[in-house]
């Protein structure tokens, strides 16, 4: 278990609590002898050394220490100072498959790394969860964006803002963005890429989505569609770290900051 210091964030690669729930499963699944307080479990450190574990650790840690490199992941990972309990992130299992509904065994199998998702604190849990694989096992396709810092990131995005992942991920937007949570963590996503160097952003939540280039026009144009214009100018309203991120000017693909240049633009009439 590793501590990612300053911030409220664990690494635990312990994952005996799918060990437990797979046995529990393959010897019958009686309601009576399912292991109990499995939440819990998968918080807890490994008593026992494991390489795997470690591997793990070390390798998330890694991502994380990209992430902190970069000025859009240093104001995700602060916005876990504001959390009332540290959150955790652990390797995905077949339990996690049953938990989320952004989750399925069949992909799982085929490839684990699919299957990152975030279980953001609610009234029932205690600390948020990101469920993420820097290793790209199974079948999953070489090229997959699956074990990338920029998929943690965006978990992250989830994981650090419980009380607005309850609001928004319900209200489903009925476009290529699946919802307003996913909405806002995909172009904070963008953003990330976007500094970060890529040629390329993502352009919605849905994997058939068609990419956008990183440029400071592709933003603007971006901007000029009227729903993206409502959602980014809500966005900005409501949460903090649109707020932030929009002081970032020089990053080309940076909606945020597009809609502050076009109120100044306006003002300077």
């Amino acid at each position: 278990m590793i501590k990612f210091k300053p911030y409220r964030i664990i690494v635990n690669g312990n994952d005996q609590d799918d060990v437990e729930y797979e046995r529990w499963k393959a010897t019958g699944a009686d309601p009576a002898k399912k292991p109990q307080n499995l939440d819990d479990m998968e918080l807890k450190p490994n008593p026992f050394f494991s390489e795997q574990h470690a591997l793990y650790e070390t390798e998330v840690f890694r991502r994380l220490l990209k992430i902190s490199k970069l000025r859009t992941g240093q104001l995700v990972l602060a916005a876990s100072r504001q959390l009332a309990s540290d959150l955790y992130i652990i390797p995905p299992g077949i339990r996690d498959t049953v938990i989320s509904i952004e989750s399925d065994s069949i992909r799982f199998q085929i490839c684990p790394a699919s299957t990152a998702h975030a279980r953001p604190a609610n009234r029932y849990l205690k600390n948020s969860r990101v469920v993420f694989s820097p290793f790209l096992t199974g079948s999953c396709p070489k090229d997959a964006p699956y074990a990338d810092d920029s998929t943690l990131l965006h978990e992250l995005v989830h994981g650090v803002r419980p009380s607005q992942f309850e609001k928004l991920k319900p209200e489903s937007t009925n476009d290529q963005w699946t919802d307003l949570e996913e909405f806002f963590a995909v172009i904070v996503q963008d953003i990330y890429l976007s500094e970060r160097g890529d040629k390329e952003v993502r352009g919605g939540h849905d994997a058939g989505a068609s990419s956008l280039p990183a440029t400071r026009t592709a933003s603007y144009e971006f901007m000029e569609d009227k729903t993206n214009h409502a959602r980014v100018k809500a966005a900005l309203k409501r949460e903090k770290l649109a707020q932030q991120l929009a002081v970032l000017e020089d990053i080309p693909f940076n909606p945020f900051a597009e809609f502050e240049r076009a109120k100044h633009d306006l003002r300077s009439i």
